[in-house]
């Protein structure tokens, strides 16, 4: 008996013909659930979404909405001209120092200068890290639209027409611009490296830039500070503008920071443009540490010292303050007791009065400076190594007994 042979059955497959969404192209596949002709479709289309949402938390963050009320300032985008990755992550942490001084809107003590002015000038100054200085506000509005040198600026001749910004223009609409003037991949990249955020909060930062308004100053600093803000104080202060204070109201805590710290953070930044500013920070940290207590850790200058700083900061060249850091050396040079210092050492000299020889000598005065018994002993030694020296008993005996 023979079995018979299990018959085969053929399964054609079956294929589709999408199209790549990223690159247009119908192409074939068996898969019922690709999408992507590629591998390298599928990432330049996951890029581009990441892109995307990128840009998204760009246009609804505080920090942009910052740089479009300096450009409404000074009326035109190109205070941004020439900026890269790197310089805008630099100008983001001048920003975030700015709101750590002020405590995130709890204080006004603090605000961002220019070296090289924005109004006044044949030339303005451009919203680069390297053209501006946080600084106390009463010290920044007294300096006005004084330009000492250095700092960054183009001229006002090479102004464009299509880049200007009128005054009350609407903020989103200069954000969109400044996108644009930047390069939509540019601000990509520093969403990314600044790691600003809007995601979780978008709703509530967008209400908040709608309502807070940049012309009052309070509300200006409360515009400024969203990016820092954890969410728990954005719905505070929405609540604080809604008149719905109570147990939510608006209060971070925060490290307080001095003139004398923002100023060293400062020094340090602008070191790196310009390295004779390293000397003055050096001197200031320092503090002739020899003679100055070690547990005091913060440095406190008073006034004449903070304005010479500020100086130095917006151009002013290190030799035009260097009578201000002498006096501030000599401050600290000595240990300071209820306001008097103590000199310097000095040596401590005897009046050593040698016996008469004779009556028709007379005293001879020896002024003699003390030194150290090892000193003394070399010298009487005359250079002697100590083993060769010998002990002579015989001359310390005494005379013979009675009894012996």
């Amino acid at each position: 008996m023979t079995t018979a042979a299990p018959s085969k059955t053929t399964t054609k497959a079956v294929y589709r013909r999408p199209t790549c969404p990223e690159c247009k192209q119908r192409f074939r596949t068996k898969s019922a659930t690709a999408i992507y002709c590629t591998r390298q479709c599928k990432q330049l289309a996951a890029s581009t979404k990441r892109r995307t949402a990128r840009l998204a938390k760009a246009n609804n963050s505080a920090f942009l909405y910052h740089l479009a009320y300096e450009c409404e300032r000074a009326g035109t985008l190109q205070i941004l001209t020439g900026h890269t990755v790197d310089s805008l992550v630099a100008l983001h942490d001048v920003y975030k120092l700015k709101l750590k001084g002020n405590q995130y809107g709890q204080t006004k003590d603090f605000e961002i200068s220019h070296i090289v002015p924005v109004q006044g000038h044949a030339f303005i100054g451009l919203y680069h890290a390297e053209n501006l200085v946080v600084a106390p506000t009463h010290l920044n509005r007294a300096h006005g639209t004084k330009y000492y040198g250095h700092g960054l600026s183009i001229s006002r001749s090479s102004l464009v027409s299509k880049h200007a910004v009128a005054k009350g223009a609407p903020r989103k609409q200069t954000v969109e611009r400044i996108i644009t003037f930047l390069g939509p991949d540019v601000v990509a990249d520093l969403v990314r490296v600044a790691k600003i955020q809007s995601t979780q909060r978008h709703a509530l930062t967008a209400w908040l830039q709608d309502h807070l308004d940049p012309v009052v100053p309070e509300q200006r600093d409360y515009l400024d500070s969203l990016d820092g803000m954890t969410t728990q104080a954005l719905r505070a202060l929405k609540a604080t503008l809604e008149g719905r204070e109570g147990k939510g109201s608006f209060v971070v805590k925060t490290t307080t920071y001095t003139a004398s710290d923002v100023f060293l953070l400062e020094l340090e930044r602008h070191s790196t443009y310009r390295p004779e500013l390293a000397h003055v920070m050096n001197i200031l940290r320092k503090r002739v540490a020899p003679f100055t207590s070690q547990h005091l850790s913060r440095i406190n200058l008073n006034a004449l010292e903070q304005q010479a700083v500020f100086d130095v900061l917006h151009g002013q060249p290190v030799e035009a303050i260097q009578n201000i850091l002498d006096e501030y050396i000599a401050r600290h040079t000595s240990v300071m007791d209820h306001g008097e210092r103590i000199p310097a050492y000095a040596p401590i000299v005897f009046n050593v009065v040698s016996q008469p020889h004779s009556a028709a000598k007379p005293p001879v005065v020896v002024h003699k400076t003390f030194r150290s018994f090892a000193d003394e002993l070399d010298e009487h030694m005359g250079g002697v190594p100590l083993p060769v020296l010998q002990v002579h008993a015989a001359a310390y005996e005494a005379g013979p007994l009675p009894w012996e």
